[in-house]
């Protein structure tokens, strides 16, 4: 029996023919391909290739620095870590938001909702403290990872508060002078270029390339001095305990440039956790609430009848015992005069006796006076919602504006309005611009700003007018109404007032709620200091300007003329012991 080896081998050799030409047309099929994913694809790719490996951020500057003039630090940024999350990369979205929520204590549906979003990258808490974040990273869930940001401190705590302000997480100044000098104070941000896995973790390697280097912020120094600014503080919240005002405010400023020394708001709020108080404690009444202050508008009115030569310190005006009916009007005094000299008008604060004063000048020298004082206009300093308050045109004047101008109605200025134009008659007549920023600098230290000289804006009186109503602002405080502002180390001259708030429905006064004010000028005979102190409807233990404010503003001066090296005038008296 025989075997046809030819014929049982052709079907083999068929066989090895037909693989090797499929695993040729594979092979070939794979290189076209490869050539198209190379040719004609290579851009998509590289594309999509760029956007799993390659990672761009931007790098934050680090803000600049706030210190007050003496360089002590006000507010600066520290480092603390933010927690993010890559939702493509994380397996079970509940589980992961379950662990999440207990170590971040925050609430596990919000998490988990966060986590099921079709994003690579969602915030989940920023700015930890270090307990939180070593919980954090103890727990080490995939998908999960932490970035080191700046958060702004405030080393002094609630001090100046409404001066310094505040940011927001994103380091964005939202009030105070962190608002009004941000583009200064945050820099330019750096961009970053990194190599990263499919999971989105960096490669700390060699092919890491920096695009642009951050530019640290500049540094700001205010006028205000921490120490002084802490007696401005702890002097009103005093008076703001004894009186129960619905608020109340304070200020001190240097006569000889107008630099602010201390600037107080009260209620007040922690400037690190903004959103933990009201946003009406956040105001900064000092420049962003306008007041009828009353009698203490009484001086300007003489100062201007003094300049326009109407009358002379020594002219009397009958004040009709207390009451006097113009048209059908009838003003009343606080306490029964007949008459009195222009001196004795704003010893006193006989509203009759401006009122005369005020006709006897006239509605337009009146109403371009006031003006000329910078009432109606803000003062321009370097704080955010600054007012500029209400003085109507001189064509709404009514029959009775003069009358209500003269005593302080009829116009609602700021309280840095008020300082700002009593420094007028210390200062010789001129108007000073009143500032918060003494310096800019760089990082370093280097000065880049200095606001070294004062800023006169304009002479408003002749230096003869401006002598003759400090002699009656002295007489204020020691014959009359403002007894309580006496000090025995230094002469103060000053003002009060006490004037009738605006009922709440806005039909005329209230016959029960009162804005208590005194401005203070120290020492008389040598001006240095300008103080200011209003409570808004102080609700017990007297509401009288020279009952509820003198006092604060007494213990203000005293107690920073100490700080400042000023020399006593007069040795204190001391109880037991004769001088």
């Amino acid at each position: 029996m025989s075997t046809n080896i030819t014929g049982a081998g052709r079907p083999l050799k068929t066989r090895a023919t037909v693989t090797v030409g499929a695993v040729l047309l594979i092979f070939l099929l794979l290189l076209c391909r490869l050539a198209h994913l190379q040719l004609a694809q290579a851009d998509f790719y590289r594309r999509y290739a760029n956007q799993q490996q390659i990672l761009s951020r931007s790098l934050s500057a680090c803000r600049g620095r706030i210190f007050d003039r003496e360089g002590r630090l006000l507010a600066a940024s520290v480092q603390r870590n933010s927690v993010f999350a890559d939702p493509k990369a994380i397996d079970d979205p509940r589980a992961s938001a379950a662990a999440l929520a207990s170590a971040l204590d925050l609430d596990p549906e919000r998490v988990e909702t966060k986590l099921q979003k079709d994003a690579y990258f969602v915030w989940l808490r920023r700015q930890l403290s270090d307990q939180l974040a070593l919980r954090v990273r103890t727990m080490d869930v995939p998908g999960v990872h932490m970035r080191a940001e700046s958060k702004r401190m405030y080393p002094q705590g609630t001090l100046a508060a409404h001066i310094i302000g505040f940011t927001d997480v994103d380091g964005r100044g939202l009030a105070g002078v962190e608002k009004t000098m941000d583009a200064l104070l945050r820099g330019l941000p750096g961009a970053e270029t990194v190599l990263c896995d499919g999971g989105r973790h960096v490669f700390r390697s060699s092919l890491d390339r920096l695009s642009k280097q951050p530019s640290a912020g500049l540094d700001i120094h205010l006028t205000i001095d921490a120490y002084i600014q802490q007696i401005v503080e702890e002097e009103l919240n005093t008076a703001a305990i004894r009186h129960a005002p619905q608020s109340a405010a304070a200020l001190v400023l240097d006569v000889r440039d107008g630099a602010i020394l201390g600037c107080a708001s009260w209620p007040g709020f922690d400037p690190g956790a903004p959103t933990q108080s009201p946003t009406s404690h956040q105001r900064n009444i000092i420049v962003n609430s306008a007041y009828e202050f009353g009698s203490v508008m009484k001086p300007f009115c003489v100062a201007l009848a003094l300049e326009a030569g109407v009358v002379e310190p020594e002219t009397e005006f009958n004040c009709q015992n207390g009451q006097w009916r113009i048209g059908r009007r009838l003003l009343h005094d606080a306490h029964p005069y007949g008459t009195l000299s222009v001196s004795d008008i704003i010893c006193h604060s006989s509203n009759i006796g401006a009122a005369q004063i005020g006709l006897a000048l006239g509605a337009e020298r009146l109403h371009d006076g006031i003006c000329s004082f910078g009432f109606g206009h803000p003062t321009g300093i370097s704080l955010p919602g600054e007012v500029g308050g209400i003085v109507r045109p001189l064509p709404a004047w009514n029959d009775y504006s003069v009358v209500s101008v003269s005593f302080g109605q009829e116009l609602a200025v700021t309280p840095l309005a008020v300082a700002r134009a009593f420094a007028v008659f210390p200062n010789h007549g001129y108007l000073v611009q009143p500032r918060i920023i003494r310096r800019v600098s760089k990082p370093g230290g280097e000065t880049i700003y200095e606001a070294s000289e004062p800023m006169l804006a304009r002479r408003v009186l002749s230096a003869r007018t401006a002598a003759e109503v400090m002699k009656m602002l002295r007489l204020v405080v020691t014959e009359g109404t403002g007894k309580r502002a006496q000090l025995e180390e230094y002469p103060v001259a000053g003002k009060t007032g006490t004037a009738q708030l605006l009922r709440p429905d806005g039909r005329g006064y209230s016959d029960r709620r009162y804005l208590a004010s005194f401005v203070g000028i120290a020492p008389a005979d040598d001006p240095r200091l300008v103080a200011l102190v209003c409570l808004k409807a102080p609700s017990k233990n007297g509401y009288y300007g020279g009952v509820a404010a003198a006092p604060a503003v007494r213990e203000i001066l005293r107690r920073t003329l100490h700080y400042l090296h000023v020399p006593p005038r007069q040795a204190p008296k001391i109880e037991g012991v004769s001088t």
